[in-house]
């Protein structure tokens, strides 16, 4: 969230810094998630740990090439909803999270999908889709602390 205050243009060199910690933070949940969902759900750990490495990456080369926003926004939602789906259905993290985790999904999955035919702007949707990862993240934070 952090690095939408540095905008590109105007901050390059710290916003690229900060889109790079932030999602470099992800791994270590990527981690720590590939352990849990692993004791319930092999097939959905696989997944879940694929589809997250993918928004790692094809999120931060998004942040510098708005061509990947769409494909990032879909990779995404195909993570959240794997995600959400294993978390709602198994308990493994709260079951609400899991739900609110695939209401997200089904919204990244629908703005990657209806950008181009409802000439959306990209980088206006990727914006909202960074606020709504870090508040995510946030969410996520608060529930692995709380399971400890």
């Amino acid at each position: 969230m952090a690095a939408l205050a540095f905008a590109p243009g105007f901050y390059p060199s710290w916003y690229f810094v900060l889109v790079a910690i932030g999602y470099g933070l992800l791994l270590p949940v990527l981690a720590v998630l590939q352990v849990r969902h692993a004791t319930v759900r092999q097939s959905g750990a696989i997944l879940g740990t694929a589809a997250g490495m993918a928004t790692i990456t094809v999120g931060i080369a998004a942040s510098s090439n708005p061509d990947l926003i769409v494909p990032a926004l879909f990779v995404r939602g195909v993570w959240w909803w794997t995600i959400g789906k294993l978390w709602a259905e198994t308990g493994v993290m709260p079951r609400l999270l899991g739900v609110a985790t695939m209401v997200l999904a089904v919204i990244a999955i629908g703005a990657a999908l209806a950008s181009a035919p409802m000439t959306m702007d990209a980088a206006s949707l990727w914006a909202s889709e960074r606020v709504i990862l870090g508040l995510w993240s946030l969410a996520l934070a608060y529930a692995l602390w709380r399971a400890r």
